[in-house]
């Protein structure tokens, strides 16, 4: 564990050395920030309501932009292979980059903090719905990153990651929307609806925190986690000797 956290500090003190990471924050944070107070005004109630209900559409274009690289752009500039060739394992890679960028997705968030904060100030919000917000708001995060890193661990390009990442997490929340699942029979639209964020995070989004949509988010990151995993031993391990074996029959399972 010690491997990897190296690793992830490594991959997040490496995002500040690009002043791609500094305009995608800022870029974040005034989208975020706008649509916050825009309904906050709008609706004049003292909630930032309308940041909770966006931010599943924001975090699907943001993560991806910094997962894009992790792996990809690793395995294009060859420093993928010096890695490997590290006293290092392919899980203590994935874990590291993970959590590197997980950090740096909750460092960007945590920039929306001063306004949450003057909300609860100004005014009699709940402080446990607030925190409960947050708390979903890392779950989410730690979703996306998860689906961005497997993305990455697919493909040598990184706009092909950026893209393929987009795509699923699009997936993901398009699946939980009405008009999907009205055209659909009862039995497939309730399995959409299961597998879809917008369904999980909207409870969330009104400050309720349930044990299910937490499950749902950990088992989700972690599926994709394991699916990064297996692409990323599956480049050193041979499948004619069956190493692979276990690492799949384990991602099977977990899915």
């Amino acid at each position: 564990m010690s491997r990897a956290w190296l690793l992830a500090r490594r991959e997040y003190r490496g995002y500040f050395d690009h002043a791609t990471a500094y305009v995608l924050v800022v870029a974040f944070l005034g989208l975020a920030l706008f649509f916050g107070f825009r309904a906050l005004y709008g609706q004049g109630i003292a909630s930032l309501r309308g940041l909770w209900e966006l931010l599943p559409w924001l975090l699907a274009v943001f993560v991806p932009a910094i997962t894009m690289r992790s792996l990809a752009e690793e395995r294009r500039s060859g420093t993928l292979e010096w890695l490997v060739a590290q006293p290092v394992t392919e899980l203590d890679i994935v874990v590291g980059k993970f959590l590197g960028d997980w950090l740096f997705a909750l460092t960007a968030l945590a920039g929306t903090l001063p306004a949450a904060l003057g909300v609860l100030l100004l005014s009699d919000a709940d402080p446990g719905i607030t925190l409960a917000q947050y708390v979903g708001a890392a779950l989410l995060a730690a979703e996306l990153v998860a689906v961005g890193l497997f993305a990455s661990s697919a493909v040598r390009n990184q706009i092909t990651a950026f893209i393929l990442a987009l795509a699923i997490g699009f997936v993901l929340i398009l699946g939980g929307l009405p008009v999907i699942t009205m055209s659909l029979p009862a039995w497939l639209a309730n399995a959409v609806n299961d597998l879809a964020i917008v369904d999980h995070f909207e409870g969330i989004a009104r400050g309720v925190l349930d044990l299910r949509d937490v499950l749902y988010f950990l088992s989700t990151a972690a599926l994709f986690l394991a699916l990064a995993y297996l692409l990323l031993a599956g480049e050193r391990l041979s499948p004619a000797r069956g190493a692979l074996r276990r690492p799949r029959l384990g991602t099977a399972a977990l899915g």
